[in-house]
Order: structure tokens, then C-alpha cells, then sequence
């Protein structure tokens, strides 16, 4: 489940922002560089493309300095976790960016333990940096690339962004659409000068010029992760403003209320405010019954529904929204699914046991 907080927006002032504007040079469908190690930090010593031809491959770029990729250490454990066995194969790979020393990501590195248990690489070149990152037209890391069986650029973007999985999951299943990928890649590129002039309007704090630019990425992109969530911790934080979050939710149910992965990321960020009094469970419950009405209805969607019931203490629609993600999941998702299901049920269990003071 995708978290709120107030690093919200920090992944475009991540100080990785040299590359904001270099011009992409590497597209989706390019053969894959070469990747260049210097230091396996964690994790077997290899080739990364020559080693691991005929698996999917993950370069997750990150570093210690960078906040928002520290967040992403639990989620990228639990992907690796998932899908190891299934032939992925996930590597995170830093370099000497902003003075960044070998020995201090050693030093994290052995820290983290099983808490970062994925391949650590460190490129004292940059090389590898200035293909994927750089390379792609990044805006900063955290940054990741996917590369196919066929060693194919098949996506690159922020980790968080849902399609990243879901563009995983097609490869190993060998369902991935080559001209779906384009048509993303497309869209990113779109949306890459407004998340710049978005960068430029954080900086000099313009919050009004912050949302309509993310108005104009939604209008390219509904389900942009990204926007919904700037969206909210501007409403919210900076602007402190819950009469304009309601309206602009409500906008939002009345226009792309069919879209259930809008609504399902919606209604989980009602609740994910720092602060218990700024949550908002009756937006909460709107945007979750708009994503269970959806036609667009799937597995991700109708899971982080169960998880916002589940948060609100609601287990029994908890555990009716879980099983609808059940009887739609694939056979990646269908185990974790069931596993998710089966808390919920014993967490029911449980309440029979509870004792109110007298």
C-alpha cells in the first residue's frame, strides 16, 4: 500500500535534478546499454545483461542522500520478494552523485539488512547513470527501468507509478504489448515539462500555479499517481484548505468516477494525512464506492479499496472488496491476495475476543 507523507513532493527536488533538462535519448523499444558496475555492494558479482538474457531486469536508481528513495526500500523488497522465482531480477544501483562515497552506501547497505534484500550496485563511472537516467530524460531519482527478455527498454518512470508492475508482470507472463508500452511512453513524455515548470513552482512555494499544473497532467493522464498526490498534500498542507480538497474531490468522482484506479488511489490518500484530523473518511468511503462501481474494476484497485475499509475498521466490506480482488487477480497476485484475505478474516475472528472496559 502507497503511503502519504510529507515527502510527498520531494521526489522532483531529489538534488538529482541536472537531468530535468537533458533531451531523452533512450525510448522504449531501444536495446538496452550497456549497464556498468565498478562495486557489487549486495549479491552475486555478474553481468547484469549478459548474465541474465531471457529474465526481466529492474534498475531501480537511487541513493542515501535521497529521501524518497529511501521510502521506496520496503516496496522494491517486496517486489523483488514476489517475483524472484519468477525470473525477475532487481538490481539498485547508485553512484558517486553529489560526493556520494563507496564506503557510506556499504555502510547503509549493512544496515538495511534483510530490510533491503535485493542486488546493491555501485558505479563509481556514472556511466550507467548517464544511459538510464539521464539517458531516458529523468527529472531524478528515485528512477527505474525495466528491461525485457529480448533486452528491450519495455518502461521507465518514477517506481511508484502502478504501470511498473504491471509492465513486470506482462513480460513474465509473456503478454507485454509493445504498442501499449509506446503509447505510455508517449504520455510520459507529455507530462515531463509540466512536472518540470511543477518542479520550478514548488521551489519558489506558488501553490495555486502548483495545481492548475497538475490539472493539466490529470487532463493528460487521470490516473497519474504523481498529481493526485501533489494534489492532496498541497490542499492539505500547504494551503491548509479542506473546503478546497472536498470540492475538488467531488469534481473529480463527478468526472473520472468510472476510472476505478483514480478512485482506489484517491480513497486510500484520503486517509494516508500525517495528521488524524485532516483525514477524510466520508471522501474515503465516496471515492471506494465509485472504484467498486467501476467497470475498469481490477485486482490493484478493488485491494487498495479493502485496505482503505480495512484502515477504517470497516472488516467486513474490508473482506468483501478483498475477495472481489481475489476472483479477479492473475496468477502473480492471486497467493498474496488470498494471504491479505485470510488476515482479514482471522482479524474478524478476533473481534468475538475483545473486552470493553465496564
Amino acid at each position: 500500500m502507497r503511503h502519504f507523507d510529507r515527502l510527498a513532493l520531494t521526489f522532483v527536488l531529489a538534488l538529482g535534478l541536472a537531468a530535468t533538462s537533458v533531451q531523452a535519448q533512450l525510448k522504449v523499444g531501444d536495446v538496452a546499454p550497456p549497464v556498468t558496475v565498478t562495486d557489487w555492494i549486495k549479491g552475486k558479482p555478474m553481468d547484469v545483461l549478459k548474465d541474465n538474457k531471457g529474465k526481466v531486469i529492474v534498475l531501480e536508481f537511487w541513493a542515501t542522500w535521497c529521501g524518497p528513495c529511501i521510502q521506496m526500500i520496503p516496496s522494491n523488497t517486496d517486489l523483488y520478494e514476489r517475483y524472484k522465482d519468477k525470473g525477475l531480477v532487481f538490481i539498485g544501483v547508485t553512484d558517486t552523485g553529489q560526493g556520494q562515497q563507496l564506503s557510506a552506501v556499504q555502510a547503509f547497505v549493512g544496515q538495511q539488512g534483510d530490510r533491503m534484500s535485493y542486488p546493491i550496485a555501485f558505479d563509481s563511472t556514472q556511466k550507467t547513470d548517464m544511459a538510464y537516467v539521464q539517458g531516458t530524460g529523468a527529472v531524478g531519482i528515485p528512477h527505474a527501468v525495466v528491461i525485457g527478455k529480448d533486452g528491450k527498454i519495455a518502461w521507465f518512470g518514477h517506481p511508484m507509478e502502478p504501470m511498473m508492475e504491471d509492465t513486470i508482470k506482462d513480460l513474465l507472463l509473456d503478454r507485454f504489448d509493445p504498442k501499449r508500452a509506446e503509447k505510455e511512453a508517449a504520455l510520459q513524455e507529455k507530462l515531463a515539462p509540466l512536472l518540470r515548470e511543477f518542479n520550478t513552482a514548488v521551489q519558489q512555494s506558488n501553490w495555486n500555479r502548483c495545481l492548475e499544473l497538475t490539472e493539466q497532467m490529470l487532463a493528460i493522464d487521470p490516473e497519474n499517481f504523481d498529481a493526485l498526490r501533489f494534489n492532496v498534500y498541497i490542499m492539505m498542507e500547504e494551503m491548509q484548505s479542506q473546503e478546497k480538497l472536498t470540492a475538488w474531490v467531488k469534481q473529480m468522482i463527478a468526472s473520472q468516477g468510472s476510472n476505478a484506479q483514480t478512485m482506489s488511489v484517491l480513497s486510500s490518500l484520503m486517509l494516508a494525512m500525517p495528521e488524524v484530523t485532516d483525514r477524510q473518511p466520508e471522501l474515503a468511503v465516496e471515492t471506494a464506492n465509485a472504484a467498486m462501481s467501476s467497470p475498469s474494476k481490477d485486482s490493484l484497485s478493488l485491494q487498495m479499496v479493502a485496505q482503505t475499509f480495512y484502515q477504517m475498521g470497516l472488516v467486513d466490506s474490508a473482506i468483501k472488496a478483498q475477495q472481489a480482488a481475489v476472483a479477479v487477480s492473475d496468477e502473480f497476485d492471486r497467493g498474496p491476495a488470498n494471504e491479505v484475505l485470510s488476515f482479514f478474516e482471522r482479524c474478524k475472528s478476533a473481534q468475538s475476543a475483545i473486552k470493553y472496559p465496564e
